[in-house]
C-alpha cells in the first residue's frame, strides 16, 4: 500500500486496523520507483516483513512486552542474537534481494569515556541481561573513546553490513566527534 501511494497509484486496502479507499498522493520526483522504505524492529515477524518489503532493514534490539509494563528485553543486543537476526533476514529476503538491502541499527546509548570497561560494567548493572563484554560487542551501544567507537563501527559494518546508525537525540553531541572522524575531518 505504501509503495503504491508513493508511486502515485490509487490505493484500496481494508485491514484489521485501518481502511484506505481510493486514495492517491502525488508521486515524489525520484528516479527510483519510490523513496527508500525503512522497516525496523526486533521481532522475527517484523524483520521477516522488512526483509521482503523494505529497502532498509532497521534493527533495534529491544523487545517490549505487556504493553511496556514489563522491563524491556535487551537480550537481542548480544552479538550472537544479531547474527541470528541477520540469518533470519537473509533467509526471508532470499540471496538476491538480501544482497541489495541496507542495514541500520538504532543506538540506544553513546558513552564517550577513556575507561570503556568501567562504563560497560556500569551499563551491565542497569541491563542485567548482559555482561560488560556483551555490551562492548553490541551494535546498539557505543562505549569508549572516539577512536574505539570508530573501530567498533567499522568492525560491525564488516561483520553485519550495518551501513548506518540512528542515534537517540540525547547522544547526538557525544556522537558528533565519531561522525567527524569517520568523515575524515
Amino acid at each position: 500500500m505504501i509503495k503504491g501511494l508513493l508511486k502515485g497509484d490509487k490505493v484500496n486496502f481494508s485491514g484489521a486496523h485501518y481502511h484506505v479507499a481510493g486514495h492517491t498522493i502525488a508521486p515524489l520526483p525520484v528516479q527510483k520507483p519510490h523513496p527508500p522504505i525503512l522497516i525496523g524492529g526486533n521481532g522475527p515477524r517484523l524483520l521477516a516483513l522488512a526483509a521482503r518489503e523494505a529497502d532498509i532493514v532497521g534493527f533495534s534490539g529491544i523487545t517490549f512486552r505487556n504493553g511496556g509494563a514489563s522491563p524491556p528485553d535487551v537480550s537481542a543486543w548480544r552479538a550472537s542474537a544479531v547474527d541470528e537476526r541477520m540469518r533470519l533476514v537473509r533467509e526471508a529476503a532470499g540471496e538476491e534481494r538480501y544482497a541489495g538491502l541496507e542495514f541500520n541499527a538504532l543506538v540506544q546509548r553513546v558513552v564517550v569515556t577513556e575507561d570503556r570497561r568501567a562504563a560497560a560494567e556500569e551499563l551491565a548493572r542497569r541491563w542485567t541481561q548482559l555482561s560488560a563484554e556483551e555490551i562492548l560487542q553490541s551494535p546498539y551501544l557505543l562505549v569508549g573513546t572516539v577512536k574505539q567507537m570508530v573501530e567498533d563501527l567499522e568492525a560491525r559494518r564488516q561483520r553485519w553490513g550495518i551501513s548506518y546508525y540512528g542515534i537517540h537525540e540525547p547522544y547526538i553531541d557525544a556522537f558528533a566527534p565519531v561522525v567527524a572522524r569517520l568523515a575524515g575531518s
